[in-house]
């Protein structure tokens, strides 16, 4: 029983956790962006190793969470006060395991999110290199233009002084 306690105080620290970002995420945030978010590559990549890590921390509560079960389904041969202990704590293991699996699918939504927003990205830098191109490109007809224009000016001295 100690073992199952100590199981589920953190467990459920987490979850209350979660269920709070949860709750509050959508009220602050919105559910849809009305701007487009910009990351740079450094963002990305941090972004992406806590979304790994989040995920890896599911996983790993999942698995603690069957085999908490697994004690659960053991220790249900028990005594009667015991019996609705267990069931009582089986009936949280399965609501965490239930809002773990939503952390889950929303963390798999973000990162789908960060994914385009880094496709995005690329489109964009992709667009500032051909913009630098052209700007150079510029720059190159103005230098002509100006060395031509000195060019014709000298001829035109030159021509205005021989008459």
């Amino acid at each position: 029983m100690k073992n199952l306690k100590l199981y589920l105080l953190p467990i459920g620290a987490i979850v209350l956790l979660f269920w709070c970002l949860l709750s509050v995420a959508p009220s602050v945030y919105g559910s849809t962006p009305t701007e487009a978010v910009t990351l740079t590559p450094q963002e990305y990549v941090t972004l992406k190793t806590n979304f790994e890590t989040l995920e890896s921390t599911i996983n790993k509560q999942l698995t603690t969470i069957n085999e908490l079960e697994m004690q659960l389904r053991v220790a249900k041969l028990s005594t009667n006060e015991q019996k609705n202990e267990l069931i009582e704590a089986l009936n949280l293991i399965s609501e965490q395991r239930m809002q773990l699996t939503e952390a889950r699918n929303l963390l798999q939504k973000q990162e789908q999110m960060l994914n385009e927003q880094k496709l995005s990205l690329a489109k964009a830098e992709i667009y500032l290199n051909e913009q630098k191109k052209e700007i150079h490109k510029a720059k190159m007809e103005q230098r002509k233009s100006k060395l031509l224009n000195i060019l014709l000016g000298g001829t035109v001295i030159y021509l205005a002084s021989k008459k």
